[in-house]
């Protein structure tokens, strides 16, 4: 089974999930999407843009898990903003009911989920962060992920999540609604390969793979669609495919031992479980933003549109 990981949408769902529904209809192993968090907000967005995208996406997502497709929609910073009711960057305070609403309950929302051996979140768990807030957890995706889908389930470890760091603006830890690539470059959590949006980049990418870091666990970054603030994108529209050799079932979204145990070396660009002699090599790979024109164009006639 494949299943795609997407970056931040910051209200680019109109165009960004039809251009998914081409990718579904041309492979059919994908069985599960993953949105990395950052639905809200963008530059210049008023009320009637919120909620006009949010509410499609709400639909679009409704009616994929209804014909079985796995949704995981995960919370980024502006989206937690919602949920606790404050005031962020690029807010719209009189709708935050709203869209916390179908966060929560059209969305179902959480922090984190495991694909495979990896970790995937907004912003990242580093290893500063999980000192403190994970001491009793094992370096596993699966038991991180529970974790902190716990804690948000739990107010009272609301500020934990929603730690932010010195490189975002804050004066706490880097939590993993916040923590800038680089605070994930000097300090992953380690033995633990993770999937972060968040941090703007050009495409999608392992920094992991480059010569000067060799020997990290792998790190994919995939915020590849969020804007600068007079509309110019920043990065391609890329997104990542994890394709799970073995996996036929999309309720699970694990394949044979991938789901505990430590994970294994880097093999290319995939990562072989070592758990059991059996385990297959998953492997993981950037695809370039889907349909006939590029993400920049159709970023140019979203942006016009507003």
């Amino acid at each position: 089974m494949k299943t795609l990981v997407v970056g931040d949408l910051h209200l680019k769902q109109r165009f960004v999930l039809p251009r998914i529904d081409g990718m579904l209809a041309g492979d059919a192993e994908i069985g599960r999407i993953i949105f990395l968090g950052d639905a809200c907000d963008d530059w210049g967005a008023n009320e009637a843009d919120e909620l006009n995208a949010m509410e499609f996406y709400a639909k679009w997502v409704r009616e994929h898990r209804g014909r079985g497709m796995r949704i995981d929609v995960l919370l980024g910073n502006h989206d937690f903003c919602c949920v606790r009711g404050k005031r962020g960057p690029g807010s719209i305070m009189s709708i935050m009911r709203n869209l916390r609403t179908i966060l929560e309950d059209a969305l179902q929302a959480k922090v984190a989920c495991a694909v495979g051996p990896y970790l995937c979140s907004h912003a990242g768990v580093t290893g500063v962060w999980a000192k403190r807030f994970l001491a009793d957890v094992p370096a596993d995706a699966v038991a991180i992920a529970q974790r902190l889908n716990e804690m948000l389930a739990d107010s009272s470890h609301w500020g934990d999540l929603d730690s932010c760091p010195p490189s975002r603006g804050g004066w706490s830890l880097p939590g993993p609604l916040w923590a800038d690539l680089r605070d994930m470059l000097d300090d992953a959590l380690p033995g633990v390969p993770q999937i972060v949006g968040h941090s703007p980049v050009e495409r999608v990418e392992n920094y992991a793979s480059g010569w000067m870091t060799a020997g990290r666990d792998p790190l994919w970054a995939c915020d590849t669609m969020s804007l600068m603030s007079y509309g110019a994108p920043i990065g391609d529209g890329s997104m990542l495919l994890v394709d799970e050799p073995g996996v036929m079932d999309g309720s699970t979204g694990l394949c044979g031992s991938c789901g505990s145990g430590a994970p294994g070396e880097l093999r290319g660009l995939g990562v072989s479980n070592g758990a059991d002699d059996a385990a297959e090599t998953l492997e993981a790979y950037a695809v370039p933003f889907p349909g006939e024109s590029t993400f920049a164009e159709a970023c140019k006639r979203y942006w016009e549109a507003r």
